[in-house]
């Protein structure tokens, strides 16, 4: 574990790190990973002011630890309170979430009008992590990945994935 950060943050620090080191110059291997300085106190409550639903104990925990993260998985970031401040996060998931919200409605169940967070986008805008309101018995975190959705209890959960990619760690819908 690094740096005193949880375990479960730490992990995936650590994953990463070693995945890099390993095999640097391989096709499919992003960069390190690259945790920013803590968010602050008034940064969270910002954040908390910005959403209509109650932010996931889990990822304020994530956000006191690192304002984000670059490279957490398959070279995707997880936002940070500056993510969703400047704008960043909600240019980068914008189009991918119009579609969601249908997907999510029609196949899902989710309440029309529900807010979705997007945690985490992939740069080519074709799949993401998402924070949705509580009351689903799949979980608040999910991963929705080139038609494939799969449901986190929390982040720690999601992180735990990250470090194995363990498919029988992933509660995939059918």
């Amino acid at each position: 574990m690094s740096m005193g950060l949880p375990g479960w943050i730490g992990d995936v620090l650590d994953a990463r790190r070693r995945e890099f080191v390993e095999s640097p110059d391989d096709e499919g291997i992003f960069g390190p990973p690259i945790l920013r300085a803590g968010a602050t106190e008034e940064d969270i409550t910002r954040l908390r002011a910005r959403f209509s639903q109650p932010l996931k104990e889990h990822y304020v925990e994530f956000l006191r630890h690192s304002d984000g993260m670059e490279n957490f998985a398959l070279g995707r970031p997880v936002y940070g309170s500056r993510d969703w401040l400047s704008g960043r996060a909600e240019e980068e998931s914008e189009e991918f979430l119009q579609v969601l919200k249908n997907i999510l409605r029609l196949d899902v169940g989710i309440p029309d009008g529900a807010e979705i967070i997007p945690i985490s986008m992939e740069e080519d805008r074709t799949s993401g992590v998402f924070m949705i309101p509580p009351g689903d018995r799949r979980g608040r975190i999910f991963w929705l990945s080139h038609g494939d959705l799969c449901f986190y209890s929390d982040l720690r959960q999601l992180f735990r994935w990250a470090v194995s990619y363990d498919p029988s760690e992933i509660n995939w819908t059918p």
